[in-house]
């Protein structure tokens, strides 16, 4: 059984589509599809079949040679960073999943101090509003708002935080009967989204007519003097334009987990990068 036309099926598998599968290697669909029907006549098993709704689906066969392929993957993998040393280097990737805001506003100001200290790991930060799945490899690590739902027996996951939430209005601006800045029907499910409903049945205040989407679109708003609202206080702080206008809230926390690979959580640079993450929130806490 050949090992690349397995790297295909892998391929296809984390990406769920033929032609995800091929960005992912840098080929067309094409030499996607051509790896992927070679291979199922090489072993004489359908891997791949045409679901009810006309995708590609992975068969039971298919799911099964998935399991031991990752198996192998790993044991590889493993091989080759105790042959190269990279066990004990603090060289390599290390691609890190969280949402924009914790991207832009906690990690980038602290990377060139990092990098300074660190000069080989190359860090890869993917800002997603989804969930990237660790189970597929689809990253190395991820900074998730909340406990995990989801990981496995391969995946550690740990809170590394709990962050506090206050209300911010402008920097200088006038405190009094400023609107409330409401988050998009999208993010209700937040904690301080669902304290603000909850805090303006009531009361009289007025709301904003504008819904940002994310977070960091409420800082926007914020900033530009549209409103007040409630926000975390690690990511507040920093940012001159914004002034704390009530104290933390005591009974709105949001807990920070940080997940990984349970076979990569040795590894030097992951080491390094972890606690890096960890040594971030604890200084922006204290």
């Amino acid at each position: 059984m050949n090992w690349e036309s397995l790297k295909y099926l892998l391929a296809f598998y984390r990406a769920g589509s033929l032609s995800g599968a091929a960005d992912r290697l840098k080929v067309d669909a094409t030499t996607v599809s051509r790896r992927l029907a070679a291979l199922q006549q090489e072993i004489g098993t359908q891997l791949i079949e045409k679901s009810a709704s006309g995708s590609l689906e992975l068969t039971t066969a298919g799911l099964r040679t998935i399991s031991h392929t990752e198996s192998v993957e790993t044991t590889l993998d493993r091989l080759s960073t105790e042959l190269t040393g990279a066990r004990l280097a603090e060289e390599g990737m290390v691609r890190i999943s969280s949402v924009p805001v914790v991207n832009s506003k906690i990690l980038m100001p602290e990377l060139k101090r990092f990098s300074e200290r660190h000069p080989g790991i190359e860090m890869h930060l993917a800002s997603e509003v989804r969930n990237v799945s660790l189970t597929r490899r689809e990253t190395d690590m991820a900074i998730r708002l909340g406990r995990p739902q989801d990981g496995g027996y391969n995946v550690t996951a740990r809170r590394i935080a709990a962050l506090t939430h206050a209300v911010y209005g402008p920097a200088g601006g006038a405190r009094d009967d400023l609107p409330w800045i409401m988050y998009h029907e999208n993010m209700s499910f937040l904690p301080q989204a669902r304290w603000m409903s909850e805090h303006l049945k009531s009361g009289n205040d007025r709301t904003s007519n504008i819904r940002p989407s994310d977070l960091e679109g409420v800082i926007e708003a914020i900033a530009a003097g549209l409103g007040r609202s409630v926000i975390p206080q690690v990511i507040a702080e920093t940012d001159h334009r914004l002034q704390k206008l009530e104290e933390p809230k005591p009974d709105l926390l949001r807990e920070v987990w940080l997940m990984q690979h349970s076979d990569q959580s040795g590894l030097a640079r992951m080491v390094a990068v972890s606690r890096w993450i960890e040594q971030i929130f604890s200084q922006r806490q204290s």
